[in-house]
């Protein structure tokens, strides 16, 4: 079953963006919350289905699929970082 609500945190995490930017999207107004006593500020699925245009169970497998096309690229020839190609090459 799926969650009602999302932390703004997990709410950061699901569209790739920092947590501080989520938070200013609340404090736009552009991330809906649900209010609650406290500091606590949960964020309705369907809020947040409405502005990304799509399911959240979608938009978490993309990501995860995004996150695991990243972590097996290989480095490319042009690669600038110490240690890769272009380092072993004698100027």
């Amino acid at each position: 079953m799926e969650p009602l609500t999302y932390t703004v945190s997990e709410v950061a995490e699901l569209l790739g963006i920092s947590r501080s930017k989520a938070y200013d999207l609340v404090a736009e107004g552009a991330l809906p919350i649900v209010p609650l006593a406290g500091r606590r500020k949960l964020v309705p699925r369907v809020a947040l289905e409405q502005l990304v245009g799509a399911p959240v169970l979608r938009l978490a497998h993309a990501r995860h699929q995004h996150a695991r096309h990243h972590a097996n690229r290989r480095p490319h020839d042009n690669d600038d970082t110490p240690g890769g190609p272009r380092s072993a090459v004698a100027s």
